[in-house]
């Protein structure tokens, strides 16, 4: 029903008005009855599940949940993070740095070359020399700044490659927790696991057979990628690896002035 328009006589005039009041009048409820629909709706979406659902995920931050259980290429973190230039290995977990600092890798444990040469000990030192010597690395802090010998605590980065995993998962170390810098212990543990599926390294048949080591010498003799030479000065060595290999392997117990099982201390402690 449209307005009514001019009706000729009166009492249509009243009448007509009538109408037309009637008109305006459904108009006016159709207007509020749809408004009031709008905001019913508005209010039912508001509180709906999936909006509060929506809007939270939406809020949270984008790099939530990549620190744990996924591992990272590269350090979470740009805390605690300094690089530097490795100016010597010392043994399969130890190196030198700019500064004269040494570095001890956490979470791992290398064989020993400084107690009478453990099994693997030179292979290990071989694999750290060849991933970090002359190299510039990213250290990386845990929780603890040094450890009791005053050696830094860290984790060693090279590109995207963690040293520290790398060396258990390729068998030349183990996996070893040190409390409470544990922050990459899962995935050491995990290496090690499959270190040892493929028997490699330390997991390989070499430790298991009885080596023989050569006895002192003051005339060179061949003896893996080093040569036995007694007469051989700490200036004069290559590196502290070969330094320790003199001492260890060799039996030139003249690079170990003081007896502590460290060759060229002056140099490589």
């Amino acid at each position: 029903m449209g307005l009514c328009l001019r009706p000729k006589y009166f009492w249509s005039r009243y009448h007509c008005l009538l109408e037309n009041r009637m008109f305006v009048s459904k108009k006016i409820i159709i207007a509020a009855f749809g408004i009031l629909a709008l905001v019913v709706f508005r209010l039912i979406s508001i509180s709906s599940p999936h909006h509060n659902q929506t809007t939270i995920f939406s809020q949270l931050p984008a790099q939530l949940g990549t620190e744990a259980p996924t591992y990272d290429s590269v350090p979470t973190s740009a805390n605690n993070q300094t690089k530097t230039k490795v100016l010597n290995v010392i043994d399969g977990d130890t190196f030198k740095i700019e500064g004269e600092k040494i570095v001890r890798l956490i979470g791992i444990d290398a064989p020993e070359t400084s107690k009478g040469g453990e099994c693997y000990a030179q292979e290990a030192t071989n694999k750290l020399e060849e991933m970090i010597l002359n190299k510039e690395v990213l250290l990386e802090k845990d929780v603890s700044e040094t450890d009791k010998y005053h050696r830094l605590l860290r984790y060693v980065w090279v590109g995207d490659v963690l040293v520290n995993e790398a060396l258990v998962l390729d068998g030349f170390a183990k996996a070893s927790s040190y409390p409470p810098d544990i922050k990459y212990q899962e995935r050491f543990k995990e290496a090690e696991r499959a270190g040892r599926e493929k028997g490699l390294g330390l997991w390989g048949d070499t430790c298991t057979k009885p080596t023989i080591k050569p006895s002192s010498t003051t005339s060179p003799s061949t003896g893996g990628s080093y040569v036995c030479d007694c007469r051989k000065t700490c200036s004069q060595m290559s590196s502290c690896a070969e330094a320790q290999y003199q001492l260890n392997i060799c039996g030139c117990k003249a690079r170990d002035a003081d007896g502590d099982g460290i060759a060229c201390d002056t140099d490589c402690q």
